[in-house]
């Protein structure tokens, strides 16, 4: 299974910056395009969650780093999907930095 990785940091604390992933996760609709079934997890207390569709599966955490937090998405996909993983990355990244901003 070709993996990918998205991070990014984050002005916001870990608990701000958790609510704020978890939110976009759970209802932003162009990653729902990307796998209309997937069902997202959370364990608020370590700030981590998964994603599991039926293309893929990710983690998400969220880390505490100076005076803000950053974030690390790593998603697996199947090898047959191999030719969507820049197109994954970018709108991840995307979406990121937009919920982040």
């Amino acid at each position: 299974m070709p993996k990918l990785k998205v991070e990014s940091q984050s002005k916001y604390s870990a608990t701000e910056t958790f609510k704020k992933i978890k939110q976009m996760l759970e209802t932003d609709r162009d990653l729902q395009k990307l796998d209309a079934g997937y069902k997202c997890t959370f364990n608020e207390g370590n700030m981590t969650g998964t994603a599991k569709g039926s293309r893929f599966e990710a983690n998400m955490k969220v880390a505490a780093a100076g005076t803000g937090s950053q974030v690390q998405i790593e998603v697996d996909l199947p090898l047959i999907l191999s030719p969507m993983k820049g197109v994954v990355q970018s709108t991840l990244q995307k979406k990121l930095e937009s919920t982040l901003a």
